[in-house]
């Protein structure tokens, strides 16, 4: 029997160790010897430990007979009064908890090296990235919209941190573009919730969807859907709400990028998936698809646009991720099984890789390389950090057998099966101009010859949870079953599965 100390403790702990690892971090960088290996038993023991209340919650999960399909629970005595808190467990929440579980701990790992836990302040930069760990799996537990919304706005609120770490003028700029955008999303949001709780009198996900059922008159959902579709369409860089991501993504330490594409990002897919799909399902609650096809469209192809003509290669990073973005909302939009299933892998594979280019970049930009020009003949300075970032590339250009070409497979054939054909062509097309630039990207890294060839010493402790990427992308691209049996789980449990 699952009780509420299970589905909370994975929230709780990360939030306890969050406040404890301040004071730790600050003891530690007075100790006089074995600093590193102190600070790598406290964050290891702080993952292990959520890792631990993670595997309970799905062991009790699924060790019943037939796991419940949504199994909700409340912190009220009386379950979905008005505004009764519900955290909800099913089969895609507990996915989405283990992969911001893991991956988070593998970004985490590269960020201790890269961000000196000897630096001043870098304590509170490793408590606010193990605080938003834990809200944002608080998002994926979420049962109720007002449970979702104050979660997921913390977790983006905080993003702000990571990004102004180093303080520069460029962080600054781009922190403040970023806070502007998200209060701008948040009040679009808060908007479109006051105007469901207004139509329906609650805001649980299930009571509002059955209520929402039963409405002739669905004008002032259109009106709500609108607002709440802008809201997280601008956190998630939806196009032609992009504008913030590139800037951010770019002045941020690798290590925030890293962080940010691989749990903010992803999330953000996740809250898109859960509202449109759980929710506002179509056609039975509201015909939203078309509108999601051609924002997908838009997105894959001004993304994929705007990386061809980059010439700073962190940037082009964070153009990528809006073009994934793009990929992603195709999947969704399908509205089948195999598109859900397509778009839980790729919420996996593009926060991989994704979180592999950027932790790449972010050791040759250590070393003065940030411009293609400057990554000329890098290949062979830097062997083994071009060689993670070769395989990066080529996992996002679909590239067998890699796992971004298994995503893409069943991202496309998705769109195929839910008669979006044109959709499917114009992601293939993008596909083509992405792997046009990231063959110009490897063609500068190794084709490329400098008078100096001499190699580099590369910081072989950052490698470490790079290459760990690198593993998993070759295993799921050979091996796709190993996370798609996870999400069988799921595909049984939609809201429009006969």
């Amino acid at each position: 029997m699952i009780e509420i100390l299970d589905v909370s403790l994975p929230i709780i702990s990360f939030v306890l160790f969050s406040l404890l690892t301040i004071p730790v971090v600050k003891a530690i960088r007075k100790a006089k010897t074995r600093k590193t290996l102190i600070t790598l038993v406290w964050f290891a023991t702080i993952f292990i430990t959520v890792g631990i209340t993670v595997a309970n919650l799905a062991t009790k999960y699924y060790e019943q007979a037939s796991p419940q399909p949504f199994l909700n629970i409340t912190l009220t005595s009386e379950p979905f009064t008005i505004f009764s808190s519900t955290f909800m467990i099913d089969a895609i929440s507990i996915y989405m908890a283990i992969i911001f579980t893991v991956v988070g701990a593998i970004v985490f790992f590269y960020s201790m090296f890269y961000v000196d836990p000897s630096e001043r302040l870098s304590e509170r930069y490793y408590s606010v990235m193990l605080i938003i760990t834990g809200c944002i799996i608080g998002a994926a537990f979420a049962g109720d919209l007002l449970t979702l919304f104050i979660f997921w706005e913390a977790s983006a609120a905080g993003s702000s941190f990571l990004m102004l770490y180093k303080k520069t003028p460029e962080s600054m700029h781009a922190t403040l573009k970023y806070l502007v955008m998200i209060i701008i999303a948040s009040a679009f949001i808060i908007y479109g919730l006051s105007i469901v709780y207004g139509i329906t009198g609650t805001l649980n996900f299930w009571t509002v969807k059955n209520a929402l059922m039963a409405l002739e008159d669905k004008h002032l959902l259109v009106v709500a859907f609108i607002f709440i579709a802008v809201g997280y369409a601008i956190e998630a860089a939806v196009v032609p709400f992009h504008m913030w991501l590139p800037d951010a993504y770019t002045a941020a330490p690798a290590s925030s990028s890293a962080f940010l594409s691989a749990l903010i990002d992803q999330g953000s897919y996740y809250v898109l998936l859960r509202v449109l799909i759980y929710i506002l399902t179509p056609p039975t609650v509201l015909g939203w698809t078309l509108m999601l096809a051609v924002l997908s469209a838009l997105t894959m192809v001004v993304g994929n646009l705007l990386a061809l003509t980059e010439k700073n290669v962190k940037r082009l990073i964070a153009y990528v991720c809006i073009a994934d973005v793009g990929y992603n909302l195709v999947a969704i939009t399908s509205v089948t099984p195999l598109g859900i299933m397509g778009n839980l892998y790729f919420f996996l594979i593009g926060g991989v890789t994704t979180a592999l280019s950027f932790m790449t970049v972010g050791i040759l930009n250590r070393m003065g390389f940030e411009t293609l020009e400057d990554f000329s003949g890098v290949g062979r300075k830097a062997p083994l950090t071009s060689l993670a970032l070769l395989l990066g590339a080529f996992s996002f250009a679909g590239i067998p057998p890699l796992a971004g070409f298994i995503a893409k497979y069943l991202v496309f054939t998705a769109a195929i099966e839910a008669n979006l054909s044109w959709l499917a062509v114009v992601g293939v097309l993008a596909s083509v101009i992405q792997a046009a630039y990231l063959v110009r990207l490897i063609n500068y890294m190794f084709a490329k010859r400098l008078e100096e060839e001499a190699k580099i010493r590369e910081p072989k402790k950052l490698l470490i949870p790079i290459f760990i990427l690198v593993a998993a992308i070759i295993v799921l691209g050979i091996y796709p079953t190993i996370v798609l049996n996870l999400i069988e789980h799921v595909i049984q449990q939609l809201p429009f599965t006969p």
